[in-house]
Order: C-alpha cells, then structure tokens, then sequence
C-alpha cells in the first residue's frame, strides 16, 4: 500500500454521544493511518446531516448504527449511509453498533458492520481502520484506472469512437460523475447521443464537461 495514499485519507465519523465521538478521533489518530480525523454529532434531520457531510472533503464515512439513543434524530446510521451512498456513488462507508444482531438485519451489506465491543480492542479497532484505509485505497485505484482509460478515450474525435467504444465513455463517465457527486448527471441515452448524432454544440460542452471531471479527479487522486 502507497505510504501516501495513507498519509491523505481523511475519514468521518457521527455518532450521537460525545463520549463515543472522542473515543473514536483518539483510536483514530494514535493509528497514524488518517491525515484528518472529524467527528460530528447527528443532526435532527437527515437532510440536515447531508448537507453537512456535503461541506467536507473526506474519503470514508463511519457512523454508529442507532442515533437517536441520546438526541432527537429521525434516521440511524444505515439511512444516513444509504441516504449518502445515492449521491456518492461506491464511497466507503461503514457503520459501527453495539446492536450487532439489530444492524445486520437492516443493513444490505453486512459487511460494513463492525461491533463496538470488538472494537474496544486493540485488534477491532484495527480491524475497522484497515478496511477503511483499503477500501479507500481501492477505490482510489479503479478511479484511477477509469480516469486513465476515459483520458485514452476522449484523446480521439467522436466520430472515430465505435458503438462499444461510445458505450464506454458514457459509463466511465457516469461512474467517476457519480462517485464525485456531481448535482446534475446526464441521463446515459443523452450522453451517447451527442456522440453518436454528432451535435456538435451541445458535443463539444458534454466534452468540455468531461474534461473538467477528469482534472477535478486527477486533483482529488493527488491529494489537492
């Protein structure tokens, strides 16, 4: 694993107790493994939260699993992630309970489970900020490979491209779009048929666009 991508990674965590909050930003940054460590407490809405989390630029989202326990909140943990996960599409997100068997019957993906009583070990801790770090790490790389085959792509005029190669540049760029979060994504059909019909204004935007992402992820890869 690259020392740098490590050294880069900046992860949040909400929770709804204070107490839990500081325990996790300590574990957190005594483990060396994050540049930045921010915790926050839930927001009584989740569109609330949302906003909030859309204020930072992080890498990887940590929440407990029950947020109501000690404020008024309307969503848990599984919500946030999920509410998140429609406009960050892939982002790594995990969730951390001390209801083990009360999350992994919610969650679609028990694998971002990670008990808080294994956690209170030196050896659970670790557990969840290695997964972290890696999943941050991977994603990282298939961004990088995707940007990389997008760039090789656009190099040539549309009407060079072929159907599949076409095919290929809207689904490259809907996914590093979706990953980035952008607030108004291209319907796929669209896209394709501005390559296609060869629209040359409305082409060269959609390129420029495009374009723009590229720089934008090439930024976010190297850390800026």
């Amino acid at each position: 694993m690259d020392e740098n991508e490590v050294d880069n990674i900046v992860v949040i965590y909400v929770d709804e107790n204070d107490g839990a909050r500081q325990d996790f930003y300590a574990d957190a940054f005594f483990s060396e493994k994050f540049s930045e460590v921010v915790v926050l407490a839930p927001r009584p809405a989740l569109s609330e939260m949302l906003e909030d989390l859309m204020a930072y630029n992080f890498d990887a989202l940590v929440s407990d699993f029950r947020l109501a326990d000690a404020s008024p909140v309307e969503y848990d943990g599984n919500e946030l992630v999920q509410a998140f996960s429609t406009t960050r599409k892939g982002f790594p997100c995990f969730i951390r309970t001390s209801f083990d068997d009360d999350a992994l019957h919610v969650v679609d993906d028990v694998n971002l489970v990670y008990s808080k009583e294994n956690g209170g070990t030196d050896s659970g801790r670790a557990g969840l900020f290695d997964r972290v770090v890696l999943q941050v790490q991977r994603q990282r790389e298939r961004l990088e490979k995707s940007v990389n085959e997008l760039e090789r792509l656009m190099e040539r005029a549309p009407d060079e491209l072929t159907s599949h190669e076409v095919d290929r540049v809207v689904e490259l760029d809907s996914y590093i779009e979706g990953y980035m979060g952008a607030d108004h994504q291209a319907a796929n059909s669209y896209k394709r048929s501005l390559f296609v019909n060869h629209i040359s204004d409305r082409q060269s935007n959609i390129i420029a666009d495009t374009e723009r992402l590229i720089v934008e992820i090439r930024r976010v890869l190297n850390g800026g």
